[in-house]
């Protein structure tokens, strides 16, 4: 166990998880060295075990997308609709430290576990419950949740798209998902700091809701500070956008500060676009974003024969943030994050490439005491039963 593992040994997470939001938190746990006790439904799992794109033969396969947050973790199937199931859950939570609730609301109650019970029967305990809108109830307290649905509900779709004609859009990854479970990992380290001081745990409830809401800072307060509300196409009070070079690539730059201005046009070395009538203030450089300031930018592209990195230094080397636009097969290549060894081998050997070498996948994106993260191999379904339930698994019967 390497030095970045070490650092919450000892710590033993129970988690009723599955598909992104709780799985993903407890992936932040795990590569920091917690024991991660993944609770799964004995007949199928955590859904995301079927998800495409998979590795393997059709009868033995291994999944990307369950692979990705559920690395290093440990497996037990229970059935939960049993008296019995519930007994062996409470015998894990005997000796656990955490317990993570990545379920309807509800959920813990109809097992005769809700907060008020564990936290009397598990005093030093930290409770964290992962839902679509929170466990206190509300308008939408019992709604299922999916990325998209708090996309959309946060106000995140309405933002997303070219024009203010254009549809709502969605983001392609699972924003919400992701950022629960970073907020969710980040309350239980705060509740389990609290128990190192006061000697009890407690109940954390974040909502993907709120993280929604909470990514929103700027537009809601942009609407309440002066009731705009903002939409799909130009923020009126950020210039920024992406200018296409002589390479056919793009750059996207941000200019919120005159000073920053005043440094883009040293770079495309035009003083006389810093007094000019439609781009010599913030807000005009915000309203004019595609009509004047991307097209200057594109021309001194152009004019110069410069390419997207080419650009993208000239512009850095006058202090004026501006990053090339990498494809997914850009960032999967990035020289800065081999250096950082953020891609790791998936441990198993039915995921691996045409040159029979391992499949690479993002670590959790921190690095303590200098030493990457290695997350260990996926965990088949009920696999380690035996070791911790003293029963066999589904593929052990």
């Amino acid at each position: 166990m390497n030095k970045t593992q070490n650092l919450l040994n000892g710590i033993r997470v129970v988690s009723l998880e599955q598909y992104i939001s709780g799985p993903y938190c407890t992936s932040i746990l795990s590569d920091a060295g917690a024991e991660v006790i993944k609770v799964e439904r004995p007949d199928r799992g955590d859904p995301r075990r079927t998800y495409q794109p998979r590795r393997g033969s059709e009868a033995d396969y291994i999944s990307g997308g369950f692979a990705s947050y559920n690395r290093g973790k440990k497996s037990v199937a229970i059935d939960l609709s049993e008296d019995q199931g519930v007994v062996q859950l409470q015998r894990l939570l005997e000796h656990a430290d955490v317990l993570v609730a990545n379920l309807r609301p509800g959920s813990l109650q109809r097992l005769g576990l809700d907060a008020d019970i564990l936290r009397e029967k598990y005093p030093r305990l930290v409770i964290c419950e992962i839902t679509g809108f929170g466990v206190t109830g509300g308008p939408f307290g019992d709604w299922p949740a999916f990325d998209s649905v708090i996309q959309a509900m946060s106000g995140l779709s309405s933002l997303l798209g070219e024009h203010a004609e254009d549809p709502p859009g969605l983001a392609p990854m699972s924003t919400m998902d992701l950022l629960a479970g970073v907020w969710a990992a980040l309350g239980i380290l705060t509740g389990l700091t609290s128990r190192a001081i006061t000697g009890e745990g407690c109940h954390v409830d974040t909502s993907m809701y709120e993280v929604g809401a909470a990514l929103l800072e700027r537009p809601l307060v942009l609407h309440e500070f002066t009731g705009e509300v903002a939409t799909r196409g130009s923020d009126a009070f950020s210039p920024v956008g992406s200018f296409q070079t002589a390479d056919g690539r793009w750059i996207a730059v941000v200019i919120p500060t005159d000073d920053m201005w005043q440094r883009c046009c040293a770079a495309m070395e035009r003083p006389d676009l810093l007094d000019h009538p439609e781009m010599n203030t913030v807000t005009k450089r915000a309203r004019n974003m595609k009509s004047h300031v991307l097209p200057a930018l594109e021309s001194w592209a152009a004019d110069h024969t410069l390419g997207q990195f080419e650009a993208a230094e000239k512009l850095r080397a006058q202090g004026q943030p501006a990053g090339p636009v990498q494809t997914i097969a850009d960032v999967r290549q990035s020289a800065q994050l081999k250096q950082r060894q953020f891609f790791t081998p998936l441990q198993d050997a039915r995921a691996r490439n045409e040159e029979d070498e391992p499949l690479l996948l993002p670590r959790t994106p921190l690095i303590y005491n200098g030493v990457p993260a290695h997350p260990g191999p996926v965990p088949e379904l009920g696999e380690h039963n035996s070791e911790l339930l003293d029963t066999p698994g589904p593929n052990e019967v």
